[in-house]
C-alpha cells in the first residue's frame, strides 16, 4: 500500500510544472537521487514481504524502471523534458540505497 502511495506520488510530482529559482547546484539530481534510492527501498521491502528468493536486484531494477517511465512521459510534456542524467540519479540512488538496505538488514 505504501508503494502504491509513493509511486502515485512520484508520478505526480513528475507530471506537474515545476517552478523554483535556477542555481548552478546539481539540487535536482540530487532530489532524484533520494526520491528513488526511497522508492528502491520500498520495493525492496514489497519484495521481502512477498518473499521472493531475491530483492536485491529487482528491487534497483524496478526503481530504475520505474524513473526512465517518468522521464519518457516528461517528454511527451510540453513543460518538462526528458534527461539521461535524470535517469543516471534514478538508478545511482537506487542501487546505493539498496545497498545500504541490504546491508542494515542484515546486520
Amino acid at each position: 500500500m505504501v508503494l502504491m502511495i509513493w509511486l502515485s506520488a512520484l508520478f505526480a510530482v513528475s507530471v506537474l510544472p515545476v517552478s523554483g529559482p535556477t542555481t548552478e547546484l546539481p539540487a535536482d539530481k540530487i532530489e532524484h537521487f533520494i526520491a528513488y534510492g526511497i522508492t528502491a527501498v520500498l520495493f525492496f521491502r514489497h519484495f521481502v514481504m512477498r518473499q521472493y528468493r531475491s530483492s536485491f536486484w529487482p528491487s534497483v531494477i524496478a526503481a530504475s524502471a520505474f524513473g526512465a517511465a517518468m522521464e519518457v512521459v516528461q517528454s511527451f510534456i510540453p513543460y518538462r523534458q526528458f534527461s539521461f542524467g535524470d535517469m543516471a540519479a534514478n538508478a545511482s540512488g537506487a542501487l546505493v540505497f539498496s545497498v545500504i538496505y541490504w546491508l542494515w538488514r542484515r546486520g
